[in-house]
């Protein structure tokens, strides 16, 4: 259609939209989700403000309830916090307040970095990482003095599991004059935070997310922790009611009790380390220490990954493949589940490396 052509932006012409493979399996194990439930109590609450629950009236749009409960739960002021519909749209909001800009990312990392930046004609630069998944600090500095950049960092890291060395974080902060986003994501499984240095530095950003220790991940609620003059200078390009009110209200009463999730936390934790043990014990597979709720690991070369990956999939699970990914090649990662999945996920790839060595033997 040469009107399509003509009306769309030269810049989205060359994009690849993020696509999430329709692959239906028993064992869903590919997107860091929560495995498990809300805690009965915190589900009884959220079913009873159904009942009293106004659909016909617009949500707060400022979320000033959710907003005051995070406040106290992270002892910092509710001017300082903006939620979003997920950590993806307030991203997208960071870039469109402070952009174009050049917008600096470790390679591999969370794919919205670079996607967002180029939808915003920010100039997305990407830095790899070394053999062991650490940053090149010297190469971040170098670029980020060039021009006024924005530089994002998710800690951990999505899809390698570690955090970066917090003395290289520092020192960019110190040597740049850049925005510095810290997308901590997986702080609950973590426990490793920037959080304090937003007090000491306005150019520091900390990005967190109900989607994955909370189990919201349906109801997509993020939000972002700044000081309150980067906050008010964000909020202008907000959408008015970004955040619906059946999601404020879940969120909400999750904050409220979020003792109760420490155990359902502990427990993937205990399973990450469990399923990390058995891992390396497999021939032919490498696993890489993760702070995060899944495990990224390596085939041999021999061994075609994405073989394993149907493999699995022809055994009813799922996980997700990632050697097309720069920096990864020949890698799966498998996202913790219920001890049940995390068992069935075990003896089916035991199985399948067993079957590729066998026949490899045989060659």
């Amino acid at each position: 259609m040469k009107w399509l052509n003509g009306f769309v932006r030269d810049e989205i012409k060359g994009l690849q939209s993020y696509e999430v493979p329709d692959i239906t399996c028993r064992v869903k194990l590919d997107a860091h989700e929560n495995p498990y439930s809300l805690p009965g109590f915190v589900q009884e609450k959220i079913e009873q403000a159904c009942s009293w629950f106004a659909f016909n009236r617009y949500p707060d749009p400022n979320a000033h309830i959710l907003r005051k409960n995070l406040s106290i739960k992270l002892s910092v002021s509710p001017d300082m916090i903006m939620m979003g519909n997920g950590s993806d749209e307030l991203i997208l909001y960071l870039l469109l307040c402070f952009g174009p800009k050049r917008v600096i990312f470790p390679l591999p990392t969370f794919a919205m970095y670079d996607i967002l930046a180029r939808v915003t004609l920010s100039t997305a630069i990407g830095i790899p990482l070394d053999d062991g998944f650490e940053i090149d600090e010297e190469k971040i500095i170098d670029e980020a003095q060039k021009e006024p950049s924005i530089i994002f960092l998710s800690y951990p890291n999505n899809p390698t599991g570690n955090c970066f060395s917090r003395k290289r974080i520092e020192r960019i902060i110190s040597q740049t004059d850049a925005l510095v986003v810290l997308d901590e994501a997986y702080y609950e499984f973590s426990q490793e935070t920037f959080l304090p240095l937003v007090y000491e530095c306005e150019r520091i950003v900390v990005l967190r997310t109900f989607s994955k220790a909370f189990g919201l991940a349906g109801l997509r609620v993020g939000y972002m922790i700044a000081q309150p003059q980067v906050i008010n200078e964000v909020r202008k390009v907000k959408l008015p009611y970004n955040l619906n009110a059946f999601s404020q209200v879940a969120a909400s009463l999750s904050i409220e009790n979020a003792p109760l999730f420490l155990p359902i936390v502990q427990g993937i934790m205990d399973e990450q380390k469990r399923i990390a043990d058995a891992l390396g014990t497999i021939c032919n597979i490498k696993v890489y220490p993760s702070k995060a709720n899944f495990i990224l690991f390596k085939i041999a070369e021999n061994i075609c990954a994405k073989d394993v990956f149907n493999s699995l999939i022809n055994e009813g699970i799922l996980i997700r493949y990632l050697g097309d990914v720069p920096g990864l090649n020949n890698c799966l990662r498998v996202t913790i589940g219920t001890h049940e999945e995390n068992n069935e996920f075990l003896q089916a790839i035991e199985k399948i490396m067993g079957k590729e060595e066998e026949g490899r033997g045989r060659k």
